[in-house]
């Protein structure tokens, strides 16, 4: 039985007249419009809202009654966003996300935590040209007023399972973590204000249903969490589902790929909640059956289906697709041409060479050459800035670093492999993804061991003399998390347990995994011991939980890019870059234990890097990363 056909079944099973409502989602986009990896100059069929386009119109065409909606983080994250940023809002033309989202036909959207990562100003010039509503329930300015509404009230004509036609009025708010004015503070401070995501939700939807609404949407970016999550989590898209009047949800924020439908069974029921991955990977579908008690009265949610659909499942929806959204619309697809054009020839432009592949295939087991250049721009960034002060310069200064794409959640194609030769801007938004702003913090050395035991958290724990390959890679937790604090040197006991959950938002009593803790000279850094750290505003505010950086004292805050630093770093160069590799970390030698490291299969092509490491290539895996066997010296 086709998807279509179940609905339909479940048309007929409910009393009296019936409504099918389809709501398509999608989530996290984070500017990836094309099917195009700008970063590779090269086709990626694996992501684009382009792509989805094709499916959305699948999806209209097997149902009567259709809501398309969008979950945040649209406007930040590729390419095309930078060079928005840079070239085309500036000049008046309308950001190329919003310009397919009108053609689309969307019909309302919320706002993410990286839409605020370009700052306010170019954020309201990028809403402007939308023709949906943007509605977003915590996030108000300083002056008292909201930055954009906290609820709307969509009245949709639908037809029901006879035929006759209703007005349906539709109720949408949304929120984002309440953490975005921590993470984006250089550019909210003193502006912006941002509430608990579910205190603002429960008034936004009370609200909706004073005013009569039929039914009531949540977009909430954020992921799934837990029910018993604690007052101002991150994730709380679960807890949203429990708000009373809540009729469905869509989930992002963490980029996973998840569906639940309404729980009836078990104690506390929730609405059907979709999560649709990132990128354009999916797109999420709800569907609901409405009807109403005797024929009138309110309209009432009676069955529901919540899925993802790949943008390769065009014929699960049970009809044959209508084509992509370019193509029966001339002017659009010419439109989007001209800011494609634009966007390869500015981050085209030239900035030096490498003399050695920057990539991260293998940045978790070893520090390597891609990471060491992000280190060595924060120091000649921020040096500068600390020698001014005398008592800072004093310290020793460590820089923070972590590889932006490495694996994780995101999946096995999500590594950076810029090889030898030119480099370009691309080169340099490959390498920092984000316009994080500089910041440097004072920490001791207690703190250090803390902050380095989150990241030590990427791996799962290994067991001496157990027979067999043991996986070493915790997929779950995202490795933009891992940072190493070049300028030290220490062990990583991965036979410990780790010390907190892969997310992070649990925190465990356990003897920890750094060993052998000491600056880069040999001397030792003892608990109480001061230091200076590099890093960025997100990790500073606590991003990734790395609730050590959070607490620490954040004695400089520079409103200066870090990824314009690493771009200027390359062009200013005497010759091609060849960084010196810090041994900044290793692993303790476990005796008797193999494990299994997995990576992207582009290491492959990195053979001498897999010598130098003694891997030994074993094929790969279900889930789609290469496999390594790796002893722990």
């Amino acid at each position: 039985m086709t998807f279509p056909e179940q609905i339909a079944t479940a048309q007929g099973t409910a009393a009296g007249k019936s409504v099918h409502l389809r709501v398509l989602a999608t989530t996290d986009l984070h500017a990836h419009l094309l099917p195009f990896d700008y970063f590779t100059d090269r086709r990626d069929s694996s992501v684009g809202l382009a792509q989805l386009g094709e499916l959305i119109n699948a999806a209209r065409a097997a149902a009567k009654n259709v809501l398309l909606l969008d979950n945040g983080d649209t406007l930040q994250g590729a390419p095309l966003a930078d060079a928005a940023v840079a070239e085309i809002v500036p000049a008046g033309r309308l950001h190329p996300m919003i310009v397919a989202m009108n053609a689309l036909g969307y019909d309302a959207a919320t706002l993410g935590n990286h839409d605020f990562d370009f700052g306010l100003p170019h954020l309201s010039a990028s809403l402007e040209g939308a023709a949906f509503p943007i509605v977003s329930a915590n996030v108000h300015c300083t002056a008292g007023y909201g930055f954009v509404p906290p609820r709307c009230i969509l009245a949709r004509e639908v037809t029901d399972s006879v035929g006759e036609v209703h007005t349906l009025r539709i109720g949408i708010t949304g929120g984002v973590p309440s953490q975005v004015a921590q993470w984006n503070k250089p550019h909210l401070q003193d502006c912006m204000a941002v509430g608990d995501m579910l205190d603002a939700l429960r008034g936004e939807v009370a609200a909706l249903r004073a005013e009569d609404v039929d039914i009531v949407l949540a977009l909430a970016h954020s992921g799934y969490g837990h029910l018993d999550a604690a007052a101002g989590a991150e994730n709380v898209a679960l807890q949203v589902a429990q708000i009373a009047g809540v009729d469905g949800v869509v989930a992002g924020h963490t980029h996973k790929v998840r569906a639940d439908a309404t729980d009836l069974a078990s104690e506390g029921t929730y609405a059907p909640i979709v999560q649709p991955g990132a990128y354009g990977s999916h797109l999420g579908c709800i569907d609901l059956v409405l009807d109403r008690a005797e024929g009138h009265g309110p309209w009432r949610v009676r069955q529901s289906r919540a899925a993802n659909f790949s943008s390769k499942q065009k014929r699960a929806l049970g009809v044959e697709t209508r084509g992509r959204i370019f193509a029966d619309n001339p002017e659009l697809r010419q439109q989007i041409a001209v800011e494609h054009q634009a966007t390869r020839a500015y981050v085209a432009r030239f900035l030096g060479a490498s003399e050695v592949p920057l990539e991260t295939f293998f940045s978790v087991i070893a520090p390597c050459a891609a990471t060491q250049v992000i280190a060595d721009a924060q120091w000649d960034m921020a040096k500068p800035l600390i020698a001014t002060d005398p008592i800072l310069a004093q310290l020793p200064v460590l820089s923070a670093v972590a590889p932006f794409k490495a694996g994780g959640r995101s999946g096995p194609r999500n590594f950076t492999d810029v090889p030898a030769g030119p480099l370009r801007l691309r080169h340099a938004a490959d390498l920092y993804a984000y316009p994080n702003i500089l910041s440097v913090l004072r920490l001791t050395g207690q703190e250090v061991v803390e902050w380095l035991e989150r990241s030590a958290s990427l791996f799962r724990q290994i067991f001496p003399g157990k027979p067999g390959l043991q996986p070493l890679i915790d997929h779950d937790f995202a490795p933009y998390n891992f940072d190493r604090l070049a300028g030290l040197r220490y062990q990583i006991d991965v036979s410990r347990p780790a010390r907190t959950n892969a997310d992070g938002d649990a925190v465990f009593d356990t003897a920890g995994r750094i060993r052998n803790l000491c600056l880069a000279d040999g001397t030792p850094l003892g608990p109480r011991d001061e230091v200076l750290v590099i890093t960025n505003s997100y990790r500073a505010a606590g991003g990734g939980h790395m609730h050590a950086a959070e607490m620490a004292e954040e004695v400089i805050s520079a409103r200066l890019s870090i990824r314009d630093a690493v771009a200027s770093y390359i062009s200013k160069s005497a010759g091609p870059l060849n960084p010196v590799v810090e041994p900044t970390f290793s692993f303790t030698p476990i005796v008797g234990a193999q494990v299994v490291f997995e990576t992207g299969p582009g290491a492959l092509a990195h053979g001498a890097r897999c010598a130098e490491l003694g891997l030994t290539p074993l094929g790969l895996a279900e889930n789609g990363f290469q496999q390594f066997a790796m002893t722990l010296p």
